[in-house]
């Protein structure tokens, strides 16, 4: 009767300890599927953002398109306060619009600078996503 008693125990811990392993891996399995749903999500900040970088190509190769009389020019063309970020490969600069605009502030400072004489295009540089 002891033996029995015994097997019995056994095979009650046995069964705890596989049901809370089991518990256990179903709210992993919950808690995981919840964090993947939430990174689906778009952000409704990332969606209403607006790239606050440009990049421009230049007709001809300016002297330096990084200096600090040049970038002024730039920013009076575009009517908003530039920084020079970087050059890209091709020619091309990376431009960063320093005050808070919007889509629309955006276009039009594209277009302002599209119509210097000097400027070959000039687009926003925004983050490519795959549809």
């Amino acid at each position: 009767m002891k033996k029995a008693n015994d097997c019995l125990r056994t095979i009650f811990q046995f069964s705890a300890i596989l049901l809370l392993g089991l518990i256990f891996i179903i709210s992993c399995s919950a808690a995981a599927n919840s964090v993947r749903e939430d990174n689906m999500k778009p952000k409704p900040s990332i969606q209403k953002m607006r790239s606050a970088q440009i990049i421009i190509k230049f007709k001809d190769n300016v002297l330096d398109s990084s200096s600090v009389e040049f970038v002024r020019e730039m920013s009076k063309t575009a009517k908003v306060n530039l920084s020079y970020l970087r050059p890209m490969s091709g020619g091309a600069h990376v431009f960063r619009v320093e005050d808070n605009v919007n889509t629309a502030q955006i276009s039009d400072l594209i277009e302002h600078l599209s119509k210097r004489p000097d400027v070959l295009y000039v687009e926003s540089d925004d983050i490519m996503v795959r549809q």
